[in-house]
């Protein structure tokens, strides 16, 4: 810093020389004029004083001759001292502006405040981790606000390293940094992808935009964390709060039971998450009941005869990535989406592909909403690693839209040929 501000001196320095010599020049050059105007009226009066002597000019013409030139060597000594003020005072001023111009446009426009500020965080960067790891009350938004600039700045340094790229994401999730966090956390899941610490924090990021995108996202991560941990209530509840801003209440309604059951009847969060499961199980009932009245002309026989024979197959590709002990799901759900809960599912231990399922009233969920009630149905199959119906990455799926019959047995096949 100091190598700075005796750059910025010396550069100043020879800015005023320009604008000084100049002047300086110009006042040489008026003061040897001056000179010569005055030797040459002397010259004149010795020159007059001869011409006297040799009798070409009589005393009174003498007279008025040296008094016109000691008038003119007096004009010449004033006009000197009031160019030598004139000269003077424009320079003082020009100086002062030139200094006042340039120290003030450095004041606004530098940014050595911020440089100081970024010096001193790199100094405390160890001290406020150390704060923040003893859990001290004390610090505030600018003590976050320091350690996130500090670790900024070393993880330049260590950009592999999948700790500090996880603290950077929560200390600028702290300080309301969402964007800032959400990167973060997606640096240290490239080099740790399976930290279920870092995975909740990500998923609680995405969670705080609000954004529909990134709640799907989040979805997939609490989905994630579930596998690693199927014990995980955090990772429960917060799915459970995803799934119903998605509108999907059955994962919503399967997540709040699964809490459920880890929550003692004595604990007061009990009441409030079974009033959850109860308006759930209403709200699910009522879609149902809407779903039926909305298919008027279907008949008791037809409703009993609705039958879907599937056969599913897997690719190549897929098929050497089939895990030893799954569980093959096929289901029917309705074709426009706007019913998530499906209207007939099968469940079956991984076997030998292709296998042939068949889909009928009877493996509906519940009695109110069954397959005779869709028109269309969009078929799916999918190889889940740990039984869990819902969609998680890792999964192998295929699916289709088909057109059902209530006169015979509807025949498709789906190739399981995605990898979610």
């Amino acid at each position: 810093m100091s190598l700075f501000y005796l750059g910025a001196a010396i550069s100043v320095v020879i800015f005023m020389l320009f604008i000084i010599f100049p002047w300086f020049r110009k006042a040489n050059d008026d003061s040897v004029s001056r000179l010569t105007n005055k030797g040459l009226i002397k010259q004149r009066l010795i020159e007059l004083h001869t011409e006297q002597q040799q009798g070409l000019l009589s005393d009174s013409d003498r007279l008025q001759s040296e008094n016109e030139l000691k008038l003119a060597l007096l004009d010449e000594t004033k006009t000197s001292q009031t160019n030598e003020a004139s000269v003077g005072i424009p320079l003082a001023i020009g100086a002062l502006v030139s200094l006042s111009v340039g120290i003030g446009t450095y004041l606004y426009s530098n940014q050595i405040q911020r440089v100081d500020e970024w010096l001193m965080a790199q100094q405390q960067t160890s001290e406020l981790g150390q704060r923040m790891i003893s859990g001290d009350e004390n610090l505030n938004l600018k003590d976050l606000q320091t350690f996130a600039l500090g670790l900024r700045t070393k993880l330049v340094d260590t950009p592999e390293d999948a700790t500090g790229w996880m603290l950077l994401g929560r200390v600028s999730g702290a300080i309301n940094r969402v964007d800032s966090a959400i990167q973060a956390f997606e640096k240290s899941l490239k080099f740790d992808p399976n930290n279920v610490g870092t995975l909740s924090s990500y998923a609680q990021a995405l969670l705080m935009t609000g954004q529909e995108q990134q709640v799907l996202q989040a979805k997939q991560v609490l989905l994630q964390i579930l596998d690693l941990e199927p014990d995980n209530t955090n990772a429960m509840g917060v799915l459970a709060i995803a799934a119903s801003e998605l509108g999907d209440k059955l994962l919503a309604l399967e997540n709040w039971q699964r809490l459920l059951a880890f929550i003692p009847d004595t604990d007061p969060n009990f009441a409030a998450v079974n009033q959850r499961i109860l308006q759930l199980q209403t709200d699910l009932q009522q879609d149902n009941q809407q779903v039926a009245q909305n298919k008027p002309n279907l008949t008791t026989d037809s409703l009993s005869s609705t039958r879907v024979s599937v056969t599913i197959n897997i690719s190549d590709e897929l098929q050497s990535k089939l895990p030893e002990n799954g569980f093959l799901f096929v289901f029917a759900q309705e074709s426009s989406g706007q019913m998530k809960m499906p209207a007939a599912v099968v469940k079956m231990p991984l076997g030998e592909f292709p296998v042939v399922v068949e889909l009928s009233n009877n493996n509906a969920m519940t009695p109110n909403y069954t397959l005779s009630q869709l028109q269309q149905a969009r078929l799916v199959a999918r190889v889940s690693i740990d039984g869990n119906g819902t969609e998680s990455a890792g999964d192998f799926q295929g699916e289709l839209i088909a057109t059902l019959s209530t006169n015979e047995t509807t025949q498709e096949t789906i190739t399981i040929n995605r990898e979610l």
